[in-house]
């Protein structure tokens, strides 16, 4: 386990001193399994829990951990409010803290969480050891299959300026979609690559500008706002350097874009409904 010493738990999470720690055994259990099935797979979860206890990327795996639990107790254990903040307690003599008080802790919470994910997504992506145990899992592969790999991408790039982990895991299907819609402009294989140099976090410079602006023309779409002209921007840069983008350039899409005429035939794999 990630979280070994149980007594440990308010030390990640201040605000639940008070509580009684044994009723949140169950959740603890389920937040380490939640962790390594939904985010970082048994390789990286395994790498992580070997780590020494100050290690960094340890301690925000631990802190993930510990708020998840903490969020999926609150609804189900009761809570008090005490002089540090709030307690996950059992059979309370005391007064439980108000709907509007645990609502605004469940949000709080979540927002923490979220933000230590992210932490933990950027300390693996800057190891290559941790980011080698990450993508044996398949899961690494459904997270990095997006152009949003963190909740903070999310909100920087669409109007969802308090995005959780929540909204980032439910975008994905959406964020499929517009990714496929501009694939008929960039091409499959050029936004493959830099998905994949994204992944790997092995971006250029070049590629770096052009993966940001991919994201806010995403952004855009997600806003369901007018995202062509930002499309056309990217496309005369592409072919403005191109050294920089070889696979765009030797596309089917590029040679459209540039090609004296094109007719838009249905059997035609960068066919553009309209």
């Amino acid at each position: 386990m990630i979280l070994e010493n149980i007594e440990k738990f308010t030390d990640f999470v201040p605000t639940a001193a008070g509580s009684d720690i044994r009723e949140l055994q169950p959740f603890i259990t389920e937040a380490e399994q939640w962790f390594q099935d939904e985010w970082f797979g048994a390789d990286l979860y395994n790498y992580i829990s070997g780590l020494p206890d100050d290690n960094n990327l340890k301690t925000y795996a631990t802190i993930s951990i510990c708020l998840r639990a903490y969020e999926q107790a609150i609804p189900f254990l009761d809570v008090i409010q005490t002089a540090n903040g709030f307690a996950v307690v059992s059979n309370s003599n005391q007064a439980p803290a108000s709907k509007e008080r645990v609502e605004r802790l469940i949000v709080y919470v979540v927002r923490r969480l979220s933000e230590a994910l992210d932490r933990v997504v950027l300390l693996v992506m800057s190891a290559p050891e941790s980011l080698t145990e990450w993508k044996k899992s398949d899961i690494f592969l459904l997270r990095s299959s997006i152009v949003f790999l963190r909740t903070s991408e999310l909100r920087n790039h669409s109007s969802n300026t308090v995005a959780t982990y929540h909204d980032l895991d439910a975008c994905r299907p959406l964020v499929s979609k517009h990714q496929i819609t501009l694939s008929k402009y960039i091409s499959e294989s050029y936004l493959s690559e830099l998905l994949n140099k994204f992944a790997e976090n092995v971006l250029t410079n070049f590629d770096k500008s052009v993966f940001t602006t991919i994201q806010m023309i995403i952004g855009l779409m997600l806003q369901q706002k007018e995202y062509y002209p930002f499309v056309e921007s990217l496309l005369n840069r592409l072919a403005s350097h191109p050294d920089e983008c070889l696979t765009y350039i030797a596309s089917d899409a590029y040679r459209i874009k540039t090609g004296a005429k094109y007719e838009n035939k249905k059997d035609d794999k960068t066919y553009f409904f309209g």
